[in-house]
């Protein structure tokens, strides 16, 4: 039934159960899997800072995330558009983002799974899905949905529901 399947993560809890969701679904239809990550531009750097410690990477990350939370203001720090109006550096945002698709690529292997390929995309996370689905032929999107409790959740809506609107293709929402 299913040849491709794309799972974009953000780490969540949310995004994890998606992740086991398409790992099964790749097995039962001998698919291959996409796991794609696009970086958020707008994380505060606290969140990112409690991420990068409980998956242990403060080692490696601490230099960064304390001369960011040292800032008493939000600051652009790239050059790319992707990142513009970001507190968070794109070189963080880019660490975090390899070991979220690392790690999900290392528990869909570990289950089995052969032909998986995870990919680290900076742009908006929607349009970047879109253009995944495309450019790759896929015909099932298995992702994480989460809650928006913020005003502008409310009127933007969530990257979930974008993707489950705009694809062309079978979409599971997963909570």
């Amino acid at each position: 039934m299913f040849k491709k399947i794309l799972c974009p993560t953000d780490g969540s809890d949310h995004a994890s159960k998606a992740l086991d969701l398409a790992i099964d679904m790749a097995k039962k239809y001998d698919a291959a899997l996409v796991i794609l990550h696009v970086p958020h531009r707008s994380e505060n750097i606290d969140a990112m800072q409690r991420f990068a410690e409980i998956e242990g990477l403060t080692k490696h990350l601490s230099t960064e995330t304390n001369r960011l939370s040292s800032m008493d203001y939000r600051v652009a720090v790239a050059t790319d558009a992707a990142f513009q109006n970001s507190g968070i550096s794109p070189r963080l945002l880019i660490e975090i983002g390899e070991h979220i698709i690392d790690g999900a690529k290392g528990r869909a292997e570990k289950n089995g799974l052969k032909n998986v390929d995870a990919r680290l995309e900076v742009g908006d996370p929607a349009d970047r899905i879109l253009h995944c689905i495309a450019e790759n032929k896929i015909d099932c999107v298995i992702m994480g949905s989460r809650g928006l409790n913020d005003l502008k959740g409310l009127f933007l809506g969530s990257v979930s529901h974008k993707i489950a609107n705009r694809a062309p293709c079978t979409c599971i929402a997963v909570k």
